[in-house]
């Protein structure tokens, strides 16, 4: 691996980690050599994810979060201070999928979506931006989506969400650039998560209808998306910033 996309001496933290793109990004991470921190809400499934990223050879920890709660958030600040450690990357993974029409969407359902893939993305930057601006360093990764670019019937408070997503991340850029705060996202196409492939096994036609939309000829997988997060979290990255990374396999149409 070229030197600069080592992260040896550097520390994460990966919000959203306990499966699918958050959990293979965490695992790339330690074994490109940084410390990881894996968060989510739910403990009993980040215990493998921790285990998976220490047999990377790295120090890993597993920590609790809500991001629909600026608390949770802070407190995981609070808990990974505690630890010693001073993040130089963040990875804001945590998200929820959605398909409904727009005349049945509730408030609830709206906010729900925005709460944990803007508002929570945008706390978490908040909190763990603060001590990189103190450092002068720092690389943050957002989870945008092909959708933030596209539409599709019963999308569109999800494909309203992700928009926000890349936009917030090109704002951030902006303004924290002075502090040595990177600011990018990655927007994969559908991917293959344990969530997904159980949605998709019910639904053959979307199945198909996803994949004919990727010129590459099939859904992305996990793994798929990890080298470019490691891109962005490396500094081999350090001049890229406010950027939204397109991993869709070709992704072309709107529909």
């Amino acid at each position: 691996m070229p030197a600069t996309f080592e992260l040896r001496g550097l520390e994460a933290v990966v919000i959203g980690a306990s499966q699918g793109i958050g959990a293979a990004i965490a695992v790339a991470l330690a074994a490109a050599g940084a410390d990881v921190v894996v968060a989510a809400r739910r403990r009993e499934q980040l215990e493998g994810i921790r285990d998976r990223v220490a047999a990377q050879g790295a120090r890993a920890f597993a920590e609790t979060v809500d991001v629909g709660s600026t608390d949770s958030i802070a407190a995981l600040l609070a808990r990974v201070s505690g630890l010693g450690l001073a993040p130089a990357i963040l990875v804001n993974c945590a998200g929820e999928g959605g398909t409904r029409a727009a005349f049945d969407v509730t408030p609830a359902e709206w906010d729900a979506m925005h709460d944990v893939h803007l508002r929570g993305t945008f706390f978490a930057c908040q909190a763990f931006g603060r001590g990189m601006a103190e450092r002068g360093y720092g690389k943050i990764v957002n989870m945008s989506s092909t959708w933030a670019a596209t539409v599709g019937v019963n999308r569109s408070v999800y494909c309203a969400a992700k928009a926000g997503v890349g936009h917030l991340t090109a704002a951030l850029a902006t303004e924290w650039a002075p502090h040595g705060i990177r600011v990018n996202a990655l927007a994969p196409t559908a991917t293959l998560t344990p969530t997904i492939e159980r949605r998709l096994a019910q639904d053959p036609a979307r199945a198909e209808y996803l994949r004919r939309g990727i010129p590459l000829g099939r859904l992305a997988t996990p793994d798929d998306i990890v080298g470019s997060a490691v891109f962005l979290a490396s500094p081999a990255s350090d001049f890229v910033t406010g950027h939204t990374l397109f991993v869709d396999g070709g992704w072309k149409y709107a529909k």
